[in-house]
């Protein structure tokens, strides 16, 4: 039997305890919720409490976890209700050349029934997505799902046909009904990167376009004193060790990624949203007990002509206490109406642990002229999102939760909703795959 819970449940409201991403980078990759409890008492512990760095003050309106508004806000998708039905492994192996792994997002194709996945394999020069079948159905006996089997490769290439260079950090994955994917990569501060939004061809791979980004998301770093008689630098600190002034910060550029499309056909406009996974150096304020650090949500129009950013809004993230590094790791849009799903991952001593909510940009301020997000911000209205289930109550060990995606219809007339675990290609992570049904009461 399933476990259900409501949007409008209690939930808990949540004080948040924000660490440096490089300690994520470097933790993530030991971490799991079979090792970690060990791990975390005697490493990860004197990093919270010794190396925190101040991250967040808001002094607008706060946001809990149980309800952003009052309950009968019309705003929201009223008695969303999600049931957990099963989960699977996809196995370990090698397809055509390359180690299947580092699943870290998720998308699927109504028409066919495929799924396709994104590899994270950064360092590799060989950026790709996966087709994956993922039989899903249903008997008397409960859901059937699964196995999971890879079917084919589509490789990732450059303006000049060339496969991306390490620098190319793919993070998010959504396919448009022009049969091409759009990709989001998370940017890399030490070489000056931002994160970007790439178009590629869906059969071969090839690049079609770049989306514009706004210039404040582009890492930016002092420049270094120079002695006034031979320009030389003062000092031997290196430009990229000075502290960063604006832009994202390392492995905290754009993780989520959806589309809610206007409709079927080719050549429908499209609506695009991206969100970083943690907020900009320019954003992070003073730690406060009550704080929420500030991510950007970005709203694209994709018609005829040039892309056309709409606006910007304010996602106020809600960490665990006690978490080593919490961060939005995907966004799924739940209809054409500003609703939205999203996922939220955070590693914790005792593990990774996760949380979706149910999101809607009705009433949120556009910040798009906002250069920086900090200080007392009393008349930017942020993002609303009520909790509707936090995973770790679902009694399942939980791995590195990044992707998201819809499924089939069941048989109820209700979605199937998946969500994928990006295993870093480590032999002691795993590609975890949930099921669950979503429906409304």
């Amino acid at each position: 039997m399933g476990y259900r819970w409501f949007a409008l449940r209690p939930g808990l409201s949540l004080s948040p305890i924000s660490i440096a991403s490089r300690v994520f980078r470097g933790a993530k990759q030991i971490a799991t919720a079979s090792n970690v409890r060990l791990l975390g008492l005697l490493i990860l512990l004197p990093l919270i409490w010794g190396f925190m760095l101040p991250l967040s003050n808001i002094a607008l309106a706060q946001v809990s976890d149980d309800a952003a508004t009052d309950a009968t806000d019309r705003r929201f998708r009223q008695n969303l209700c999600i049931e957990y039905l099963s989960s699977l492994e996809l196995p370990s192996q090698d397809f055509e050349g390359t180690a299947v792994g580092g699943l870290s997002a998720l998308t699927y194709d109504l028409k066919t029934g495929q799924f396709y996945s994104l590899s994270d394999d950064h360092g590799s020069g060989q950026a790709r997505i996966y087709e994956l079948d993922i039989p899903i159905s249903e008997s008397d006996d409960g859901p059937q799902f699964g196995p999971a089997t890879v079917t084919n490769i589509i490789r990732l290439t450059d303006a000049d046909g060339q496969p991306y260079s390490g620098s190319f950090d793919p993070e998010g994955l959504a396919l448009t009904p022009q049969d091409s994917f759009f990709v989001s990569t998370e940017g890399e501060p030490s070489q000056g990167l931002a994160p970007g939004l790439f178009e590629f061809d869906r059969s071969s791979g090839a690049l079609l376009r770049q989306l514009p980004v706004p210039e404040k998301f582009t890492p930016v770093f002092p420049e270094p004193d120079l002695d006034e008689e031979n320009q030389s630098p003062v000092s031997s600190v290196s430009q990229s060790e000075l502290p960063q002034s604006q832009g994202v910060q390392s492995n905290q550029g754009f993780e989520a990624l959806t589309i809610s499309a206007t409709g079927t056909a080719p050549g429908e406009p499209l609506r695009l949203f991206t969100a970083t996974e943690g907020p900009l150096i320019q954003d992070t304020t003073a730690a406060s007990i009550n704080g929420q650090p500030r991510d950007r949500l970005l709203h694209y129009y994709l018609g005829e002509g040039r892309p056309l950013l709409v606006a910007e809004h304010l996602y106020p993230l809600s960490p665990l206490p006690g978490s080593v590094f919490h961060g939005l790791s995907e966004m799924l849009a739940l209809d054409g109406e500003g609703h939205f799903l999203t996922l939220e991952r955070a590693l914790t001593p005792l593990g990774f642990d996760a949380k979706l909510f149910q999101i809607t940009l009705a009433g949120a301020s556009d910040i798009s002229s906002q250069e920086s997000l900090r200080g007392t911000l009393v008349d930017t209205q942020p993002i609303q999102k009520q909790l509707l289930l936090h995973l770790n109550e679902l009694g399942i060990g939980l791995d590195n939760l990044e992707g998201m995606s819809w499924g089939p219809r069941l048989k109820d007339g209700s979605r199937s909703l998946l969500l994928i675990s990006d295993d870093n290609f480590k032999s002691f992570q795993k590609t975890q795959i949930l099921l669950f049904k979503l429906s409304q009461d």
